[in-house]
């Protein structure tokens, strides 16, 4: 079986219709460059998705942080109230023994004298306390479940520290020490060193100067959501060695200041490795933050904690970090990101949830990607989508290409003034009525346009059965065997509220006899909800309100998905259409006048600019805008019978302005030239000679008696 040659693809094979089976595209001609397979990523880590997920970095700028944020991270980080009892010893070195515990019920003394060497404690005050004889205790940081944390002054190294003394089991503290010893990554929390005393274990970490993950006064939408892309990638470089963080939350998360070219940079740093265990281990959870977990009687429970665990702690963080921003669902992105959290906290289980931190980046990327894409930053990007195909055709609905001789065919001409709408009117009370000339894509157009589902390697649920399944489905619907199509679906092995299965379910639903738009709306919009940082779900919705009549909606998906990259030219046109039904000429002609720099829509984007360009001509038009009109047409190069049906058009247009019914009638008449049956050339050239003035001839003729014509003689009649 032939392999697909595409380079953007590489990967199928060409099925019987002759698509690909893995891109859904027509095969390169047979003299093109064979393409290799590209080579399958390492066995380690997670499977990439696509080769960049964290693209969104790169949009958000390395700006200086605010001065507030400054202040808050140099000011001082103690823990709360006293040391806590468990963690109460004598600073002898000699001693070491609990002291400070309570009995009977009764709380421990915080200060006092060792019983057992008479040394004075103050558990008030830490400072003058030395660990292992060379970290000197500057300050507590913090204490909880897992230990409690110093600031300390290595003598050693001459640098601060933290030093966590841990509680636990010694075991416990050995899988800590482990997992960190071999980790090595930006936004993970590096170990220095282990030391043991008196039975006790210490960890002895890196010291980040900043504070716990929290909103601060001017923080931008964009930073807070690369801060989650930061602790993703953090995610996936833990993920991929097989180890599971299990207490992602914001006190857990360092947000601190970096040395850079141009000032200080916005960081973020993954701490407290307590709850650590390995994806293998099934034992039952017991060390976690409630608050930032999923509900007790999740699978991530009963079956045992996956990297979904860690996910679900992050999407509650940034939940909690946005929350101010959530607030205004109207703001670029907002919608967008308020859907991809509640599809990382979703409630009913993980199969709803995302599986992978390449997945959830993915998403938070293109929501990043909505967010810097509108002023003031307006920073837009081409990028392929990394579940869909691309989308090759522009869908103009009409804007993009001359009037059909249909149109001409049908129009009428009869008494009256200028009007709006379809009908043309001159100054002298001639009207001629043309159809619309431009109108929604219709269900099936819209269905044969959108592109098919690509792979996702982070995806369990794309087993073998189910991408033949649904290649079956993509085979049925191109045949238009919706009968067929429906049924395959329906043995499709997918989970419960899998975007995939609604995807298909929307085309079924736009390529049966009745289509069913509402439906097909109705599964974009939870697919929409399940990749809110794609933009074709967007589109797709778009194109379901213009149908459906619901332009505001329509407005506002081809508003968003156009705003973040120009190259998706079925939403520019859509954008174009309706900001023209509603008065908006000027701008639909800008909209159409971006996209005619885009290579793929050039030459449609140029003929809908000069459409858009004459429909403005109106009753009362400056007659010197026709000349500006006319030399958009005289820059497009086309065929003679496209030529002759963008004349008549002008012609029209000209016709409203200065009432030159002889130009126009003339237009026509050279389209009919271009007709294809004897019946639409004797349809048109009967309409050029409807509109063809009556003539005027240079004398009056009056037949009174004794009248003579000048040069005739007169006879008598005697």
């Amino acid at each position: 079986m032939a392999v697909c040659k595409r380079p953007a693809c590489g990967l199928g094979t060409i099925d019987e219709q002759g698509f690909c089976t893995a891109c859904d595209r027509e095969p390169l001609p047979p003299d093109a460059e064979p393409v290799a397979a590209p080579p399958k990523p390492a066995a380690t880590g997670v499977e990439q998705v696509r080769p960049d997920p964290w693209y969104g970095l790169t949009l958000v700028d390395d700006l200086p942080m605010p001065d507030t944020a400054r202040t808050e991270e140099q000011s001082p980080q103690t823990g709360s109230g006293p040391l806590s009892e468990e963690h109460r010893f004598c600073a002898n070195p000699g001693c070491g023994r609990p002291v400070g515990r309570g009995q009977d019920g009764r709380a421990g003394r915080i200060a006092g004298y060792c019983s057992h060497c008479g040394t004075l404690f103050d558990f008030n005050r830490v400072v003058g306390l030395v660990i292992a004889g060379r970290y000197e205790v500057r300050r507590l940081v913090g204490q909880g479940s897992y230990g409690a944390a110093y600031l300390a002054h290595d003598r050693n190294l001459e640098t601060e520290v933290v030093v966590k003394q841990l509680r636990t089991s010694l075991a416990r503290s050995d899988r800590e020490r482990d997992a960190l010893v071999g980790l090595r990554h930006d936004a993970i929390v590096r170990i220095l060193g282990y030391e043991e005393e008196h039975g006790r274990s210490y960890l002895v970490l890196e010291y980040v100067p900043g504070a716990a993950l929290s909103t601060r006064r001017g923080d931008r939408l964009q930073t807070l959501l690369a801060h989650g892309l930061r602790l993703l990638q953090a995610l996936d470089y833990l993920h991929g060695r097989g180890l599971l963080h299990c207490d992602v939350k914001p006190l857990n998360i360092i947000r601190f200041h970096e040395a850079g070219p141009a000032g200080p940079l916005d960081r973020v740093r993954l701490i407290d490795f307590g709850a650590v265990r390995s994806v293998t281990d099934r034992s039952p959870m017991a060390e976690y933050t409630e608050r930032y977990a999923p509900l007790r009687g999740d699978a991530e429970y009963t079956d045992g904690p996956t990297p979904g665990f860690d996910l679900y702690g992050l999407g509650m963080t940034l939940k909690e970090a946005s929350r101010a921003h959530l607030e205004d669902p109207s703001a670029p992105g907002v919608r967008s990101l308020a859907l991809l959290l509640e599809r990382a906290t979703h409630v009913n289980g993980p199969t709803w949830r995302f599986t992978s931190a390449r997945q959830f980046g993915e998403q938070l990327s293109g929501v990043i990607r909505q967010v810097v894409a509108t002023p003031p930053i307006g920073r837009r990007v081409a990028r392929s989508s990394a579940l869909f195909g691309p989308l090759n055709e522009s869908l103009h609905g009409g804007i993009g290409a001359a009037r059909p001789l249909g149109h001409w065919i049908g129009a009428t001409v009869g008494p009256g003034g200028a009007a709006p709408g379809r009908e043309h009117g001159s100054p002298d009370g001639v009207r001629l009525t043309l159809p619309p000339s431009f109108a929604a894509p219709g269900p099936r157009e819209i269905a044969a346009a959108l592109p098919m589902p690509l792979g996702d390697a982070d995806d369990r649920a794309l087993t073998a059965d189910v991408v033949g399944h649904l290649a079956a489905c993509r085979r049925l619907l191109r045949a238009a065997d919706t009968e067929a199509a429906g049924q395959v679906l329906r043995g499709v092995p997918l989970p419960d509220g899998h975007w995939l299965r609604d995807w298909y379910e929307a085309l079924l639903a736009l390529t049966r006899p009745e289509a069913d738009v509402p439906g097909a709306e109705s599964h974009f919009t939870r697919v929409r909800g399940a990749l809110p940082g794609e933009l074709i779900p967007q589109l797709a919705l778009g194109l379901c309100a213009e149908w459906a009549g619901d332009h505001p909606v329509a407005e506002a998906h081809y508003a968003t998905a156009f705003a973040t990259t120009p190259a998706l030219g079925a939403a520019g046109f859509g954008l174009a259409r309706m900001v023209w039904r509603t008065g908006g000429a000027e701008q639909a002609v800008r909209i159409v006048g971006e996209l005619s720099q885009e290579i793929r829509f050039e030459r449609v984007a140029r003929v809908a600019a000069f459409r858009l360009s004459v429909a403005r001509l109106g009753p009362g038009a400056d007659p010197d805008e026709t000349t500006g009109v006319r030399a958009l047409l005289d820059q497009l190069d086309g065929d003679d019978a496209e030529r002759a049906a963008l004349t008549a058009e002008l012609a029209t247009a000209e016709f409203q302005v200065t009432g030159d019914r002889l130009a126009l009638s003339e237009a026509i008449r050279a389209l009919a030239r271009h007709s294809v049956t004897e019946r639409e050339f004797v349809a048109l050239v009967d309409l050029a000679n409807r509109l063809r003035p009556e003539p005027r001839w240079p004398w009056s003729v009056r037949r009174t008696r004794g009248a003579t014509h000048p040069n005739r003689r007169s006879r008598s009649r005697s």
